[in-house]
């Protein structure tokens, strides 16, 4: 029995457990940009633009939440059918895994794209958006939150979608084993190059042999009997 626990799940590859791996970041890190070549490089997986499903109010913390609710959903229909799934966009790594739909899923992975700011604020200029302060610190507080799930979690847990359950992981500290992120620099590379990163990087995660996925709260040594058995 593969356990998916909160406290421990490590898990191979090889035993056929479908995949749901999100390419997360703030606006000018490539996160969009990379759909069309990620989309040729792994055809058997089904990839999203989380966005596509049409326009939502970016500063609402409830909106994003319900969209990653229902990529989440999606990804368990896939896993149904034996699918891998690919979501980029503006999911959040303590959202996510509080859904409440997180605990069916099989197989969990998360990146950050990052870049520096001047090169953040010309990507946005580049393509007639309008670069902001808020924008700025929204993308250091992802830096900070990829790797510590304490840093001002109200950012996300305020005002959020009713359903949420940040208990999943409320408490847990830096450099706890369960909170994992990939953060992958796209300053100064060519949308090939991000392609290139992010694909090492999903090519990385199928070959994996310690996946965890956090998804509840009993006691470690009651899954290992369970694992036993």
């Amino acid at each position: 029995m593969i356990s998916t626990s909160v406290e421990h799940c490590a898990f191979s590859a090889h035993v056929g457990l479908k995949m749901l791996l999100f390419v997360t970041g703030a606006r000018g890190s490539g996160k969009t940009a990379v759909i069309p070549g990620l989309t040729k490089k792994f055809p058997e997986y089904s990839l999203h633009d989380f966005d596509e499903r049409g326009t939502r109010d970016d500063s609402s913390p409830r909106e994003r939440q319900e969209q990653t609710e229902y990529w989440i959903n999606k990804s368990i229909e896939n896993q149904r059918l034996g699918q891998d799934t690919i979501i980029c966009g503006d999911s959040v790594f303590g959202e996510i895994l509080a859904c409440p739909s997180i605990s069916q899923i099989e197989g969990l992975a998360v990146c950050l794209l990052d870049c520096s700011d001047v090169e953040r604020i010309d990507r946005v200029l580049e393509f007639g958006g309008k670069p902001t302060m808020e924008m700025l610190g929204w993308s250091a507080w992802l830096r900070v939150h990829s790797v510590d799930p304490e840093w001002y979690p109200q950012v996300i847990t305020k005002q959020g979608y009713s359903l949420m359950q940040w208990d999943n992981w409320q408490g847990w500290q830096r450099g706890d084993k369960r909170w994992q992120v990939t953060i992958i620099d796209t300053s100064g590379k060519k949308i090939d190059q991000i392609v290139g990163a992010v694909t090492r990087w999903v090519s990385g995660v199928q070959a994996s042999t310690n996946l965890v996925l956090p998804v509840d709260q009993r006691d470690e040594d009651d899954l290992l009997v369970e694992d036993r058995n």
